[in-house]
């Protein structure tokens, strides 16, 4: 199962892109705990994206072989960083979170002009079987 979303510029998007997500990990028979941290680390990239990214911004959704793997490219060429705020700040936490709950994560750097960079997350799914 691969699917595709274009992500307006805007922090209004990052709801509907959490919902597109949710829908379609839903239709993989995705669900419980493993539904919740998928979406959270959605809205996470998605959020970080739009906050810090140059458009046009793509999230990707993938599920094959017990595996949900979720790309977002952008036109920026700065790195996600794991920063560690204070607790009374109020953002930062983002990769830190993909880091602690993902499988795997990482950013691919490409010459493409158009999304020179990717970051890149996959979960392990246990007991789902893809469409």
């Amino acid at each position: 199962m691969k699917h595709a979303l274009a992500i307006p510029p805007d922090f209004g998007a990052v709801a509907p892109a959490r919902r597109w997500a949710a829908g379609h990990l839903r239709s993989a028979g995705v669900g419980g705990h493993l539904l919740d941290v998928l979406v959270l680390l959605v809205s996470e990239v998605v959020t970080n994206a739009v906050a810090h990214a140059s458009p046009p911004v793509h999230l990707r959704l993938e599920i094959t072989d017990g595996v949900a793997r979720v790309e977002v490219s952008d036109r920026a060429r700065e790195v996600p960083v794991i920063r560690h705020p204070a607790p009374t700040q109020g953002g930062g936490r983002g990769v830190g979170l993909v880091d602690m709950l993902a499988t795997r994560w990482g950013v691919i750097e490409s010459a493409n002009e158009d999304a020179p960079k990717t970051v890149w997350f996959e979960v392990a799914l246990e007991d789902v079987r893809p469409d």
